[in-house]
C-alpha cells in the first residue's frame, strides 16, 4: 500500500490480489467502494467465478484499510453485515463459506485472516447450523488455538478492547479503542470467541477433544490471571467462558464414554478439572470472576447459556472433595445472594435454569464452608418454600418440588425449620390462651386476690360475681354495712338515749363472722345518723344483719359463682332518706323572761350576725 500526500489530503493507494489499485481519500470513499464491489449484475449474467472474485475483492479491500476505517468493532461488524446482506450470501451462502474456509487455511496474511474469521463468526451467529457443522470447523480449531497461544506483551495488549459491541452481554464496560492495536492481539481475542462459540453448540467426542491438551488448558487459566488488571474485562470473560464451555464438553463426553467397560472415572477424564486441581492456589481470579459474571448476567440468550455452563462447573467443584473449598467464604456468601435472587426472579420460561440453580444449591450449603456459616439461612428457607406453596391455585413442577425438598432436607435446614415451627406453635398457643375467656376468669380469681379481699355483704357478693367476668380483676370496695360490724375487742359505745338504744342493732350475732374474716377492721368512734335512718325506714335490713350468712368456704372463693349470676337480679338502690326538720334554736329572752326562738334555717348552728339580727327583730315586735 502506497501513501501519497497532496496538500492537506492523504491519498492511500492499495493493490489487491487482482492487480487493482484503490485510491481512498476518506471513509466515504471506502464505504462507497465496498458497495461497488458487492454489486452483482442483476440481469442474471453473473457466473460462479464472478461471485468468488467479488468475495475475495471484498476481503482484500477490508484487509487493506481495516486499520484506518474499521478500527472499532462496530465498524467491522457493519462491514461484515454488508457482505452477509448482499446477494453473495443471500443465494450462495454455502459456497461463500467454503471459499472463506479455504482462504483461511491457505493464506498466511493475518489481516486477511482477521476479516475472514469475522465473516465466519457473524455468519455463524445468524445461522447456528453453520457453527454446529463438524466438517467446517474441525480443520479450523488447531489454527484458532495457535492464535490463542501467541504470546503478546501485556502492556501492548492492554489497549485492545475486543468487545463485539458497545455493551457486551456480560455487562462489561464500553469498548473504546486506544492507540494502535497489534494484529496478533486482535486475532487472539477473536480466536477465543470463535472457540467458545464452537464448544458451546457442538457435541464433541473424546477424540475430538484430544486437540485441547493440558498445556492449552493451563495456558487459558494463566491467561485469566494475566488479564485480571486490564481496564476492559472482555478478553478475561471470554477466556472464562471458553473454559466453562470446554468443561461442558468433557462432562458430556465422559458420560458417554463411561458406558463402555474399563472406562476411567469422569473426574480423571475431565482435563479442565484436572488442570484446575493442579493449580488451585494460583487460579483465584478464575473463581472470583466466574462468580462476578454470574452476578452480572442479564436475561439475554447468551447470558442464560453462560449461566448454565458456569453452574455446571460449580457443581463439579462443590461435589469434588479436593475442590469443595476452592472459593473464599466471602465469595460463597455473594454466591448465596445470587442464588436467592435468581430462584425468585426467574420466570417460568427459565424453569430448566432454576432447576440447575437448585441442583447446585444443595452441595453449596452442605459440602463447602457454608455448612458451618449461618448466612441468610432463614431467607433461603423462605425462598425455597415459596417455590412449592399455593399448589391448590397453581401448577408446581414435580422436578422443582423434588429439588426443593432435597434442599430443605439438608442437615443445616432440618434443625432450623424445627426451631421455627416450634416458635410458631408456641406463638399460636399463646394467641389462643390470650383470647380465651376462661384464661381471663382464672387470672382474675387467683388465691392472692381472694386472700386480700374484704368481707362483703350479700349485695357486694352479687357484684363480685358479675365483675369477675371482666378482663381485668378489680378491687371491690367495702360496704357500709360491713363497716358497721365491730370486733369483740372494740369498745362498746354507750347510747345517748333510749331511742338510740332501740334503733341500734346488736352485734352479738356477728361475732363469729368478724372473727373469721378481718382481724382489725376500721373502728367507728361515732355512730352515724344514716344508720339510724336506715333502721327506721328499712327494718328488713336490720333483721338481715341480725341473722347474717355463714362465712364462705375456701372452695367457694376459688371461682366466682357463675351460676348465680345468670339468675339473680340486682335490687335497685334505696331512695335517699328525707332530711329531718331541725329543732328551733333559742336566740334570746325578753325583759319579761320569755324565750325568743328564730325561724328554722338550713344552718345547724346560727352565726353571731344572725343572732344579732334576730334579736333586733324580736325587740321591734315587742
Amino acid at each position: 500500500m502506497l501513501v501519497q500526500t497532496s496538500g492537506s489530503k492523504v491519498n492511500m493507494l492499495a493493490e489487491d490480489d487482482f492487480g487493482i489499485v484503490y485510491l481512498i481519500e476518506n471513509a466515504q470513499q471506502f464505504w462507497s467502494e465496498l458497495d461497488d464491489v458487492l454489486r452483482v449484475p442483476s440481469d442474471g449474467s453473473a457466473t460462479l467465478s464472478m461471485l468468488d472474485t467479488a468475495l475475495r475483492r471484498f476481503v482484500s479491500l477490508c484487509a487493506s484499510y481495516h486499520e484506518q476505517f474499521l478500527q472499532s468493532p462496530m465498524q467491522l461488524e457493519h462491514a461484515c453485515s454488508l457482505l452477509l446482506d448482499s446477494e453473495l450470501f443471500a443465494f450462495h451462502s454455502e459456497r461463500m463459506c467454503e471459499l472463506a474456509i479455504q482462504d483461511v487455511e491457505s493464506k498466511t496474511d493475518p489481516h486477511s485472516q482477521l476479516i475472514l474469521y469475522n465473516i465466519l463468526l457473524f455468519h455463524g451467529r445468524r445461522q447456528s447450523n453453520f457453527i454446529r457443522s463438524h466438517k467446517h470447523w474441525q480443520p479450523l480449531i488447531p489454527l484458532l488455538m495457535d492464535h490463542v497461544l501467541v504470546e503478546i506483551n501485556t502492556d501492548t495488549e492492554d489497549v485492545y478492547l475486543g468487545a463485539p459491541s458497545i455493551s457486551s452481554g456480560s455487562g462489561s464496560r464500553s469498548s473504546i479503542v486506544v492507540g494502535h492495536i497489534p494484529i496478533e492481539a486482535k486475532l487472539k481475542s477473536l480466536g477465543v470467541r470463535l472457540l467458545y462459540e464452537v464448544c458451546r453448540v457442538q457435541k464433541m467426542s473424546l477424540q475430538d477433544l484430544g486437540a485441547f491438551n493440558d498445556q492449552f488448558i493451563d495456558s487459558l487459566f494463566e491467561l485469566v490471571e494475566q488479564t485480571r488488571f486490564m481496564p476492559d474485562e472482555t478478553l478475561n470473560y471470554s477466556v472464562i467462558k471458553l473454559i466453562v464451555a470446554l468443561n461442558e464438553q468433557f462432562m458430556v463426553a465422559c458420560l458417554s464414554n463411561n458406558q463402555q467397560p474399563g472406562a476411567k472415572e469422569p473426574e480423571l477424564q475431565n482435563r479442565v478439572l484436572a488442570v484446575l486441581m493442579s493449580r488451585l492456589g494460583s487460579s483465584k481470579t478464575f473463581g472470583e470472576n466466574m462468580i462476578f459474571m454470574l452476578n452480572r448476567a442479564s436475561r439475554s440468550a447468551e447470558d442464560l447459556c453462560m449461566q448454565l455452563l458456569v453452574l455446571k462447573l460449580l457443581y463439579i467443584l462443590f461435589t469434588n472433595k479436593a475442590t469443595s473449598e476452592y472459593f473464599y467464604t466471602n465469595d460463597l456468601c455473594v454466591l448465596v445472594d445470587v442464588f436467592l435472587r435468581e430462584l425468585v426472579d426467574l420466570d417460568e420460561e427459565s424453569e430448566s435454569l432454576r432447576h440447575t440453580y437448585l441442583r447446585v444449591l444443595h452441595p453449596l450449603l452442605t459440602k463447602t464452608q457454608m455448612r458451618n456459616v449461618s448466612y441468610k439461612r432463614p431467607q433461603i428457607v423462605l425462598a425455597l418454600e415459596s417455590l412449592i406453596q399455593n399448589g391448590n391455585i397453581r401448577d408446581i413442577n414435580p422436578t422443582t418440588k423434588r429439588l426443593v425438598e432435597r434442599c430443605l432436607g439438608g442437615e443445616w435446614c432440618v434443625q432450623l425449620r424445627k426451631t421455627t415451627h416450634d416458635k410458631e406453635a408456641l406463638k399460636r398457643q399463646g394467641d389462643f390462651r390470650y383470647s380465651s375467656p376462661s384464661h381471663d376468669i382464672i387470672a382474675s380469681t387467683t388465691q392472692d386476690t381472694v386472700s386480700t379481699r374484704a368481707p362483703t355483704s350479700p349485695d357486694v357478693e352479687h357484684d363480685s360475681a358479675s365483675k369477675a367476668l371482666s378482663l381485668k380483676p378489680k378491687v371491690l370496695k367495702h360496704s357500709r354495712s360491713v363497716e358497721s360490724i365491730h370486733t369483740p375487742t372494740s369498745p362498746r359505745l354507750i347510747p345517748r338515749s333510749t331511742t338510740d338504744t332501740f334503733m341500734r342493732s346488736s352485734t352479738d350475732s356477728t361475732t363469729s363472722l368478724t372473727a373469721a374474716i378481718t382481724p382489725a377492721p376500721r373502728r367507728r368512734e361515732k355512730a352515724s345518723s344514716v344508720d339510724d335512718v336506715t333502721a327506721t325506714l328499712h327494718p328488713e335490713k336490720v333483721a338481715l344483719m341480725q341473722h347474717p350468712r355463714p362465712p364462705p368456704s375456701p372452695s367457694s372463693l376459688s371461682l366466682p359463682p357463675t351460676t348465680s349470676v345468670n339468675h339473680k337480679v340486682r335490687r335497685p338502690a334505696p331512695a335517699p332518706p328525707k332530711r329531718r326538720k331541725p329543732p328551733p334554736v333559742p336566740v334570746g329572752t325578753t325583759n319579761g323572761g320569755a324565750t325568743i326562738t328564730a325561724i328554722a334555717t338550713s344552718a345547724s348552728t346560727p352565726s353571731l350576725g344572725q343572732l344579732g339580727k334576730s334579736s333586733k327583730v324580736a325587740c321591734r315586735q315587742l
